[in-house]
C-alpha cells in the first residue's frame, strides 16, 4: 500500500479508546483528524467531533448504533470528502465500535472512494459475547478495507496474567500508535495484519521472547506472509539486537521481513511484531463455527445502501444468532 501522505491523511477515533489512541497519535503526528463519540459518553475537548445521538437507551442494540450513525453520515461524508486516506480506530471489543466500525467503512467506500486502513481491537477470550460481536464485525471489514491491522487484548496477557486491565489496555494502546506513526513514515501494510506486543522491563530479548510465544500460540508461522519487527531500546547491546534480529530471520524465514531498529520510546523497552496473515484467524472469534458449516458461516451482507437500508435485516439476523450462541455457551 503506498505512503499515506499526512496532508491528505484523516485518522478517525471511533468510542472512547479510538479517541484516546487518535489523540496520542496527534500528539507525536501533525494529521487531521475526526472524533465519532456516542453522545451519552463523557466527551471530548477536542473541536472537530461529531456526537453520534442513539435514542435514550439504557441497553441500545447494535441496530439502533447503526441507524444513528447513518442519520449523521452527511456530517461525516462533508468533513471527510477532502482526503485520499483516511486511517479508521476503533475498538471491536465495545458495542459501539463492532457497530460503527464496518457500516463507517463500506459509507466511506462506496460512497467517496478513499483508501481506507482500520487498526482495531479484539476482546479478551473471556468476553463471549463479545468474541461473536467481534467476529462477525471483522469479517465485514475484511471485505470492505483494504488494510485491516488487529491487535488481541487475549495475546497480550497470554504470557502475563497478573498484569492490571489498564496496564493491557496501555501496552494495545502503544502499539497501536507506534504502529500508525511509523506507518504514515513508510506505509500500511495490505489485507489482513495481527500484531502482538510486549513492554519490559528485562531488555529486548525478553520482550521478543514473550512477543513471539504470544504470536506463535495465536497463528501458525507458515501462514504468514510477512513479518515487521518494531525493536524499540536505543541502549541495548549491539549483540543482543543481533541475537534478536537472526532469530526473527529463521523463524520466518519463508516470509518477507521488515526490521525496524528505533530509538523513540524514552527508553522504554518494547517489542512489536506485526505480522501479515491469512483470514482464518477470523474463524476463532466466531462460537457459531461448531454449528454452521462453513460454507455458511457470516455470510450476510450489511444493507448499507445508505439511502435503503434495511435495519430490522440485522436486528433479525443478530436475534437469531444470539439465540444460538446461548445454546453454544450452555
Amino acid at each position: 500500500m503506498k505512503n499515506a501522505n499526512t496532508l491528505n491523511t484523516c485518522i478517525i477515533g471511533v468510542g472512547n479508546a479510538g479517541i484516546k489512541i487518535t489523540k496520542e497519535v496527534l500528539e507525536r503526528v501533525n494529521l487531521d483528524y475526526l472524533l465519532l463519540e456516542n453522545r451519552s459518553s463523557t466527551g471530548s475537548d477536542f473541536d472537530n467531533k461529531i456526537e453520534i445521538t442513539i435514542p435514550t437507551r439504557i441497553n441500545p442494540s447494535l441496530d439502533h448504533i447503526r441507524k444513528a450513525l447513518l442519520d449523521s453520515s452527511k456530517d461525516i461524508l462533508s468533513k471527510v470528502n477532502q482526503y485520499q486516506s483516511i486511517i479508521i480506530v476503533g475498538n471491536l471489543a465495545s458495542k459501539f465500535g463492532s457497530a460503527v466500525l464496518p457500516v463507517l467503512s463500506q459509507m466511506l467506500r462506496d460512497k467517496i472512494n478513499r483508501e481506507i486502513i482500520c487498526l482495531t481491537i479484539l476482546p479478551f477470550g473471556f468476553e463471549k459475547e463479545k468474541l461473536f460481536r467481534c467476529g462477525v464485525s471483522l469479517s465485514f471489514l475484511c471485505k470492505l478495507v483494504s488494510s485491516v491491522i488487529v491487535i488481541d487484548n487475549n495475546a497480550i496477557i497470554r504470557n502475563d496474567t497478573d498484569i492490571s486491565i489498564d496496564q493491557c489496555y496501555k501496552i494495545t494502546n502503544t502499539a497501536i500508535v507506534d504502529i500508525i506513526v511509523q506507518s504514515l513514515i513508510k506505509s500500511f501494510p495490505e489485507k489482513l495484519n495481527f500484531v502482538n506486543s510486549n513492554i519490559s522491563t528485562n531488555g529486548i530479548k525478553n520482550a521478543f521472547i514473550e512477543t513471539m510465544a504470544q504470536l506463535t500460540q495465536k497463528i501458525d508461522i507458515n501462514s504468514i506472509q510477512k513479518c515487521s519487527l518494531y525493536l524499540y531500546q536505543p541502549s541495548e547491546k549491539i549483540s543482543i539486537v543481533k541475537n534478536v534480529i537472526e532469530t526473527a530471520n529463521n523463524m520466518f524465514s519463508e516470509a518477507e521481513q521488515e526490521i525496524n531498529i528505533l530509538e523513540e520510546g524514552n527508553d522504554i523497552t518494547k517489542c512489536h511484531i506485526l505480522v501479515k496473515t491469512n483470514k482464518d484467524i477470523i474463524s476463532e472469534y466466531d462460537p457459531l463455527n461448531f454449528l454452521i458449516p462453513r460454507k455458511n458461516i457470516l455470510d450476510f451482507e450489511p444493507e448499507i445502501a445508505m439511502d435503503d437500508i434495511h435495519i430490522p435485516y440485522f436486528k433479525d439476523i443478530e436475534s437469531g444468532f444470539t439465540i444460538a450462541n446461548k445454546k453454544w455457551i450452555e
